[in-house]
């Protein structure tokens, strides 16, 4: 007998104003279950997950059914959504450091929260509460942060949010999200910006909770690669219509819907060949501009005239799975090659030149140690400490470098100095045989048109009051010294060459999609013809689709110029995809170092092997092996091997030494003591 769902929603319409966002979705979520939420951008996924919470906005009208058990959720007053959320029904938002206070420590918010909404203390008065079970909620509050995972709770009690990582901040907000013992919890995102180990631990450690708890999760996400490691079941949304629904096992290796199927076929993965992604053409259309027909018709390389004019119910590709879809056209008929939609090379010929040849090692660069600085008390000496140790890197003309490793192991400190932003405090930076000038100084200033960055975000290195084509237009007229119209007209064919329609060029940045906007960030870059680009997390906060455009756009950009470029990331499956060589570093040392497709066919560093093990959709058995752990303090820097605690195969040899960066014939270089050691146990993983 199929049991009942926990929520079920029915023909749920959400309009802001009079524009529709949500168009008539029904979704069950079952007791026990994890349901995964997937789709770009503007398809309306976070507007359905808060509506279950009535969290939609204050201005929206919402028609139809939520039903949670045996109530119906759209008839709660005011007062009884408060004692709804997160007793029963709890959420977790994808920026932990905005939602924490940065006032309290994380011990006060914990119990706090506990006093408002642990059953036992719910229907108390918070405050006499907090006066009178202080003790009793501070033990509770530790449980809560042991069963998330965090090592050391006491300490982490008496800390601000600012002093933790973002693994740590998340895990947090995860505990505060289950103080009520909640039925479902709905998850937003919860993983974006979170490196893959962390992430890796986190989700599985979440899943396992919510599995001991008998509880259900909605895991709102565009990753298809972390749904199908978490989820049970999977809907597919686009433009507010949900057009596949099933199984994860059933649903992502084979999609029935040509959106799910573009959607995969945008992912890089540790199988894809360089240039051979295949973006989804265009965007999703607003709520207001979509007709009669089925929404993601402007977008599909399988449309029919039927396909304009008549949208489809969901039906059944599978019932006896529960398998759905408003579309049988990926099934149906056989693939044809997708059109490319990525910007072919001859693009990028009118606007960019060929890098000069004269330089075949363009940056060169010996650093013995790179400190920061701490001080105990106002008066206090200033204390150094070390954030980067022996670094050797060499750029060469025409190479795309990738740099990979956690938050903190100092990936963009060693962007800054291979930029010239900072200088080494022990060691050398050479760019084009001359060292690197003083910062801000003439001679520096005169060599920033030859170096150039995209930034992670976007929105904060754009002015927000000067529209997109004059900035630009404007580093053409501080370095280029060209005139005002001439800047423009350049700035004009740039933005066409990395795909910018026209009728974007004079919009403010901050109504442009954050793929819009990173296009224009590549444009202002690449309009000066740098000879070295760095890329610092150019892909990390965008939709898969978007993902694989600019992916493709910054391959054919160094195809198209020679130009040089370094790709900080902490998405594997992004560096195997764009990069010749890969740099894999762990708190402020380098521990492998080699052509991109030997490291990823052979790792031979333990931690470059479990990098690889936590990438979504990888192979993680190998990860059991690993004692549990998070990575030092650069402050508190162990004496020997860096990877040593968290090392299966370390020794006290390993504890109390540093092991060498050493090189093979074929260029590959490995930090380890005890590669054999790891050879061996990475070969009693593949057996069994």
């Amino acid at each position: 007998m199929q049991k009942e769902p926990l929520i079920s929603i029915r023909d749920l319409h959400v309009s802001f104003g009079s524009v529709e966002v949500l168009h008539g979705i029904d979704l069950d979520i079952g007791s026990g279950v994890i349901h995964a939420l997937i789709g770009e951008s503007g398809s309306g996924k976070s507007v359905l997950a808060r509506s279950i919470l009535g969290l939609a906005g204050h201005n929206c009208r919402i028609n139809g059914s939520i039903r949670f058990g045996n109530r119906e959720l759209l008839t709660l007053s005011a007062s009884e959504y408060r004692r709804l959320r997160g007793a029963e029904i709890a959420m977790v938002v994808q920026d932990a450091m905005s939602a924490l206070n940065p006032m309290r420590t994380i011990g006060y918010q914990l119990m706090e929260t506990i006093a408002c909404r642990h059953p036992l203390y719910r229907n108390q008065s918070p405050a006499a509460v907090l006066a009178s079970k202080k003790h009793d909620l501070h033990d509770i509050a530790l449980d809560l942060l042991k069963t998330v995972g965090i090592t050391a709770p006491e300490k982490r009690m008496d800390s601000y949010a600012h002093q933790l990582s973002g693994g740590i901040r998340q895990r947090i907000m995860i505990a505060l999200a289950l103080v009520g013992a909640p039925k479902l919890l709905l998850a937003d995102e919860p993983t974006t910006a979170l490196d893959v180990v962390v992430q890796r631990e986190l989700l599985q450690e979440l899943r396992q909770t919510i599995k001991d708890l008998g509880m259900s999760m909605l895991l709102v996400t565009h990753d298809l690669h972390l749904a199908h490691d978490v989820a049970d079941k999977v809907s597919v949304m686009y433009a507010g219509y949900l057009l596949e629904e099933g199984p994860v096992e059933k649903v992502l290796p084979n999609p029935a819907h040509p959106y799910t199927e573009g959607l995969l076929d945008a992912m890089p993965d540790m199988s894809s060949v360089k240039g051979t992604l295949k973006p989804i053409p265009g965007e999703i259309p607003p709520p207001d501009k979509l007709g009669a027909g089925c929404p993601f018709a402007s977008r599909c390389h399988r449309v029919t005239q039927r396909c304009r004019s008549t949208l489809d119910p969901l039906s059944p590709v599978d019932s006896n799975f529960g398998w759905f879809a408003r579309c049988r056209l990926a099934h149906e008929i056989a693939p044809e090659e997708q059109v490319k939609t990525s910007i072919a090379s001859t693009a990028f010929d009118s606007v960019v030149e060929k890098a000069q040849t004269d330089f075949p090692t363009l940056v060169d660069a010996h650093i013995k140690r790179h400190c920061y600085y701490t001080r105990s008390g106002l008066l206090g000496r200033k204390k150094p400490w070390d954030v980067l140790q022996d670094i050797e890197v060499q750029i060469d003309a025409g190479e795309i470098l990738g740099l990979v490793g956690e938050s903190g192991c100092g990936k963009s400190t060693l962007a800054k100095l291979l930029l010239g932003h900072q200088k080494p405090t022990e060691g050398l930076v050479r760019f084009k045989d001359q060292e690197i000038p003083e910062p801000r100084t003439e001679a520096w200033r005169t060599q920033r048109a030859s170096m150039q960055m995209i930034y992670q975000d976007p929105y904060g290195c754009f002015d927000a009051r000067m529209p997109v084509i004059e900035q630009v237009a404007e580093p053409l007229m501080v370095h280029r010294h060209m005139t005002h119209s001439d800047a423009v007209k350049t700035a004009k064919d740039v933005l066409k060459a990395v795909g910018m329609p026209e009728h974007h060029m004079n919009k403010l940045p901050i109504v442009m999609s954050g793929g819009q906007l990173q296009r224009a960030a590549i444009a202002r870059a690449v309009a000066l013809n740098p000879a070295l680009l760095v890329c610092d997390e150019p892909v990390a906060s965008l939709d898969v689709s978007i993902q694989a455009q600019v992916l493709e756009l910054l391959y054919n950009l160094r195809n198209a110029s020679h130009m040089s470029m370094l790709f900080v990331s902490h998405n594997l499956n992004v560096v195997r995809y764009i990069c010749d060589r890969v740099i894999v570093m762990y708190l402020g040392r380098m521990v492998e170092m080699g052509n991109v497709d030997d490291i990823f066919k052979s790792p031979k560093h333990p931690y470059t092997k479990l990098l690889m093990a936590s990438t979504p959709g990888a192979d993680a058995s190998i990860v059991k092996f690993y004692p549990k752990g998070s990575m030092p303090s650069p402050i508190d820097r162990p004496k020997g091997c860096v990877f040593a605690n968290r090392c299966p195969v370390a020794t006290s040899r390993c504890k109390l030494e540093v092991p060498e960066l050493i090189k093979d014939d074929k260029g590959h270089a490995c930090a380890c003591f005890e590669k054999e050691a790891f050879e061996k146990l990475s070969a009693r993983q593949g057996d069994n």
